[in-house]
């Protein structure tokens, strides 16, 4: 049997990356008009100490750059024209552009930057409705002791695989379960009833990344996930609505 079908967080990808160019003023502004809970993105840091939202260095080896986010200042960055004659936004940028309208999933790439993401939260005053994410446990845990009450998801495994043992699975949950974070965050994959119950028994909401078909949108929702990290917000939209969820 699976988990109650619940309501699950409808969470935009980089944006809206079906419709309109990831990582972008224009791709986050149509994922507002798409109306998710959530739209999600990837914070670095350039050489002079901007916070700016992008996937990270495979973006700039597609333009033909060698160098890296962190060896290059923002003046540089904002130089580089992407799909559709886009820029690559800052941190502030992004706040500005969705606060009162949708929530944030912040994933924090660069260890070292946590402190500035979340000044920059507070003095927007967009805490309370900020989800900040991390593959590095070091990062969260010093998120925690600066705010306590800040809301916190771990994403595992750090190598992003697919992990087919239960035993294996259980122990990345157990984990998340004694550090004590309210999220866990992790491959569809990986997503079984096993690994929601137990999750969900001990107090965790679970995050499935990162999701492309109808099918596996109900598959997830079916298992009782919480959120769904989903490159087609109209596609989730549209399953929810068949499934009367909304």
């Amino acid at each position: 049997m699976s988990e109650k079908k619940n309501n699950p967080l409808i969470i935009g990808h980089r944006g809206a990356l079906d419709e309109a160019p990831e990582h972008t003023l224009k791709g986050f502004k149509r994922a507002i008009d798409l109306d998710p809970d959530f739209i999600e993105f990837d914070v670095h840091e350039t050489q002079d100490g901007k916070l700016i939202v992008i996937h990270g260095d495979d973006i700039l080896r597609r333009m033909g750059i060698e160098l890296n986010i962190g060896q290059m200042t923002l003046k540089e960055l904002k130089k580089i024209k992407l799909e559709e004659g886009e820029r690559i936004p800052e941190l502030k940028e992004i706040i500005e552009l969705a606060k009162g309208k949708v929530s944030l999933l912040c994933e924090i790439k660069t260890r070292g930057i946590s402190g500035e993401v979340l000044d920059l939260l507070r003095e927007e005053n967009v805490v309370d409705s900020t989800i900040i994410q991390s593959f590095y446990v070091d990062v969260l845990l010093s998120l925690r002791e600066s705010d306590p009450n800040i809301k916190l998801g771990w994403i595992v495994p750090i190598t992003e695989e697919y992990i087919p043992e239960w035993d294996k699975r259980k122990e990345l949950i157990q984990r998340v379960i004694e550090s004590k974070f309210p999220y866990i965050v992790t491959r569809f994959k990986n997503i079984d009833v096993e690994f929601v119950k137990f999750a969900h028994k001990h107090g965790l909401q679970v995050f499935a990344y990162t999701i492309n078909t109808k099918r596996t949108m109900r598959k997830m929702i079916d298992l009782g996930v919480d959120g769904l990290i989903v490159n087609s917000i109209s596609k989730a939209r549209e399953v929810l609505n068949q499934l009367n969820l909304e």
